[in-house]
């Protein structure tokens, strides 16, 4: 099956300790263990792996073990997820830096795609300018992961600057990145995940299914209130390629089964 599944589901999903004193440690890191997601992700059908920044910065210094445990379990490593604040001119070199020092690793293990999350809220709340510093920013990753060889792409998040359909229109205004919806922060942001997807098409290589339940808890994709049979089926049918990858992150104590489920569904649905 031809789409990656993200490690993120295995543990909890965590912030490193030193993130709120230390820029250069303000990252994601999903606190399952790395052989035993790799493991179920193989046996549930998948054949590629997205990863959050911390988890794979932990792999600087020892990269061959990770090459050779998705050798081993004959995955490829598609996509790494970072984040960043991205509106504060003092630090943001800070965090080009830290999100570029990921990008370097995984484009040794053969990663593609580089998924950007963030854009921060001030504690007096979004000033319009902070719009176009997020684009400006996007805009310059994107150019410096493109030098080694990385798409970039711009997931909105809850929590951030872009949670709304309102909030992702202004930001893609002042931004030529690529788009990566989620389906799951979407659809909690108060958006359609179907019409989202079918306004950016165009501008979308690399796409996110998330479940959300009733109680806002992502979840498999069987599980809960999205539809993605029409989601799919438009993505289909777009004549570029657009990557497909899922995260649960951490919704359950069974990981391993809910990517046999979403496999299922998967199949179900023509991603066989």
């Amino acid at each position: 099956m031809d789409v990656t599944y993200s490690t993120n589901a295995w543990g909890m999903v965590a912030a490193h300790c030193c993130g709120a004193n230390n820029v250069n440690y303000a990252y994601y890191i999903a606190t399952g263990e790395d052989k035993t997601a790799i493991k179920e992700i193989a046996e549930a059908g998948f054949e590629s792996i997205e990863m959050f920044d911390g988890n794979l910065l932990a792999y600087e210094e020892k990269i061959d073990s990770l090459k050779e445990l998705l050798e081993q379990y004959r995955l490829g490593f598609r996509a790494v997820y970072s984040a960043a604040n991205f509106i504060y001119d003092e630090i943001l070199e800070e965090e080009y830096g830290k999100i570029m020092r990921t990008a370097r690793i995984a484009q040794k293990l053969g990663v593609r795609h580089l998924v950007l999350g963030g854009g921060a809220i001030r504690q007096d709340g979004i000033q319009e300018s902070d719009y176009r510093k997020l684009g400006k920013a996007l805009d310059e990753i994107s150019r410096r992961a493109e030098d080694i060889g990385l798409t970039t792409s711009f997931h909105p998040h809850m929590g951030s600057l872009v949670e709304s359909p309102g909030q992702l229109d202004r930001v893609m205004e002042h931004t030529g990145v690529w788009l990566c919806p989620d389906c799951g922060h979407v659809f909690l942001g108060g958006g359609n995940p179907y019409q989202i997807t079918e306004k950016y098409l165009e501008r979308i290589k690399y796409f996110h299914l998330k479940g959300v339940n009733e109680n806002g808890v992502f979840c498999a994709l069987d599980q809960g209130e999205i539809d993605f049979g029409p989601i799919l089926k438009l993505l289909k049918g777009c004549k570029r390629k657009i990557e497909l990858a899922v995260e649960c992150d951490a919704n359950s104590s069974e990981p391993g089964q809910d990517a046999r489920a979403t496999a299922r569904y998967l199949a179900e649905h023509g991603m066989k």
